[in-house]
């Protein structure tokens, strides 16, 4: 199981945060280690300096160095009169560059190449983006962009949640408490006080207090927009959905049904053709595919005779094209147990499509198509024929338009204990297996009740993300993004609860517990009333940032610039640092 699978928004972010964090203090740690000696010298040198600077009349210096002219310098301007300092600015560039960097290295573990994101080797001055519009622009200014909206969101949701009376749990408390604990801990190894600490990672004018209003302040941001989008839903009377499941049903009904494509070509016109003549050929090569998928067609009655019927059509277009190419005498050569093989390999022609929407078959196919399988007339063994300009299709209704509920259960996952986890040699996966094997003999041997799963897989369980809760994944659905064989298992028909059985996937062997059949809870409505609400919570977002409404922000070029430049000066030293 993907770790972030079952969990809030409000946890995976919670999670993503204080990765960042411990990623941050482990690389302000290694610069700051190689600036231990400077550090020293300086905390011992800087009463006399302060004496030094007053005396000489240096204050301003002073100040800058100590970060009083950042605290008190406006960033931003608000359009209710409130301001954002330099150094809290500061702080917010720091996140834009820090979320970027950790999503460039998220998307390289999936196959995203150097290039398509961020280059943590290279400062944000020295590589480019797009905007919005399309323009190329350095990253320095993409992350100045991107902290000023941030630092308007921020400032906005506060004073939202603040009017609405809104607070954060003691829970969330708790966690900034952590956060702080953390970097003092950091701080603490590198022999630093934390708030010279915090000013090394994020600038001047940082301190202990500061950080934990500019986390309370995000802290409440992210909870407060993820409460107003749920309470949009839960608002949303009975009746508004029910009626808007009646006008769309098959917009939210699925269906399970089998196709063919027979693949036509859009011609182009030869040298010195002309537009009709190129016309005439391309409807020539139309109606004999054409022809040749209602030959198919014609030969349908059940599933069989369709696979039947689409491997005869292939066998005649290879024999036609084995005839033209003048291949005749290597076909020949094929063996019959090669041929019989090739025979089995190819036994299922069509392409199996389930638990697919309107929109899905509308996308994939066409919308007549799509207006044939959802109709409610349908029933499963139905089979009919689509053509658009070049192509045709043979669609097989498995079962017609239905809707589904959502499911409970638990699982205890067993991960392959392989050095490549994508591709675990077969001794690796023998060895989860009989672990599995062992840890399910011993459930099916004790109490053998829900209850007993829960322990077993708090103890057990390689999925970090549901040990907590007994391997519980509740309120799942047969549209949500897990991996098949979970999903297929727990949305078999002959469900019951209590079920309990071993299932292989990608991460290893799944010991799957049926905990309960949510029929109350039907997706139609979950849908619409989550779609619904994020249209709602679009409206209000939108009202809410507008560039003339009450949180209208303007920027201190000056201020902004300056923290951008000297942000991408310290990259750059930091990198350097790093190559020694």
């Amino acid at each position: 199981m993907a770790k972030n699978e079952g969990k809030s928004k409000a946890e995976i972010y919670r999670e993503e945060r204080k990765e960042r964090i411990a990623k941050a203090n482990k690389k302000n740690a290694k610069s700051i280690e190689k600036g231990k000696t400077v550090g020293k010298i300086a905390k011992k040198a800087v009463a006399i300096v302060l004496v030094c600077a007053i005396v000489l009349g240096l204050g301003y210096t002073v100040a800058k160095n100590t970060g009083i002219v950042r605290r008190l310098a406006p960033a931003l301007k608000f359009a209710d009169g409130t301001s954002l300092s330099a150094s809290e600015f500061n702080y917010y560039y720091y996140n834009a560059y820090s979320y970027m960097v950790n999503l460039s290295q998220y998307m390289s573990q999936y196959g995203a190449s150097a290039g398509q994101y961020y280059d943590s080797t290279k400062a944000p001055d020295k590589q480019t983006t797009k905007d919005e519009d399309g323009n190329e622009i350095t990253y320095k200014e993409y992350f100045r962009t991107q902290a000023i909206e941030l630092a308007q969101a921020i400032k906005a949701f506060n004073d939202e949640a603040k009017a609405a009376g809104y607070e954060i749990d003691d829970d969330i408390k708790a966690e900034i408490d952590e956060t702080i604990e953390n970097y003092r801990s950091s701080a603490s190894e590198n022999g630093f006080s934390l708030n010279a600490y915090l000013q090394s990672s994020f600038g001047a004018g940082i301190t202990e207090k500061k950080l934990r209003k500019l986390i309370e302040a995000q802290e409440i941001y992210e909870h407060y927009r993820e409460y107003k989008q749920e309470k949009f839903g839960t608002d949303i009377p009975e009746e508004e959905l029910e009626k808007e499941y009646k006008d769309n049903k098959k917009l939210y009904d699925y269906t399970d049904l089998r196709y063919y494509v027979f693949r036509g070509e859009v011609l182009e016109a030869k040298e010195g053709e002309s537009d009709d003549a190129l016309k005439a050929r391309q409807e020539k090569a139309n109606k004999a595919l054409f022809a040749d998928a209602n030959a198919v067609f014609d030969k349908v009655t059940d599933q069989a005779s369709l696979e039947k019927a689409i491997g005869e059509y292939l066998d005649s277009k290879k024999k036609e094209d084995t005839k033209a190419e003048d291949k005749a005498e290597d076909a020949a050569e094929e063996t019959a147990e090669e041929a019989k093989d090739e025979k089995e390999e190819d036994e299922e022609y069509t392409t199996e499509s389930t638990h697919s929407k309107y929109e899905t078959i509308n996308g994939t196919l066409n919308d007549a198509a799509a207006d044939w399988a959802f109709d409610s007339a349908r029933k499963a063994g139905d089979v009919n024929i689509f053509t658009d300009e070049t192509d045709a299709y043979i669609v097989f209704i498995e079962k017609p338009a239905y809707n589904g509920h959502s499911v409970d259960v638990r699982h205890l996952l067993v991960s392959f204990n392989a050095e490549d986890s994508s591709n675990p040699t077969d001794e690796e996966k023998a060895e989860a297996k009989k672990k599995a094997e062992e840890y399910l003999a011993e459930w099916k041997n004790g109490e053998a009740t829900e209850e007993s799963f829960a322990e077993l897989a708090k103890e057990h369980s390689d999925d970090t993300g549901s040990t907590e809760s007994g391997g519980l994944y509740a309120g799942i659905r047969v549209t949500d993004s897990y991996v098949e064989p979970f999903l297929n298992w727990s949305f078999d028909s002959s469900r019951k609860v209590g079920d309990c059985e071993i299932v292989e996937t990608t991460y290893g062997y799944h010991i799957m517990y049926f905990a309960k059949d949510n029929v109350d809870d039907v997706d139609w409505k979950a849908t619409i009333r989550s779609d619904k609400a994020d249209d709602l919570y679009s409206a209000y977002e939108e009202e809410v940032l507008a560039e003339d409404g009450k949180y209208a922000v303007t920027p201190s070029k000056f201020w902004t610039n300056r923290i951008a430049n000297d942000f991408c000066n310290k990259i750059t030293r930091n990198l350097a640092l790093q190559s020694r």
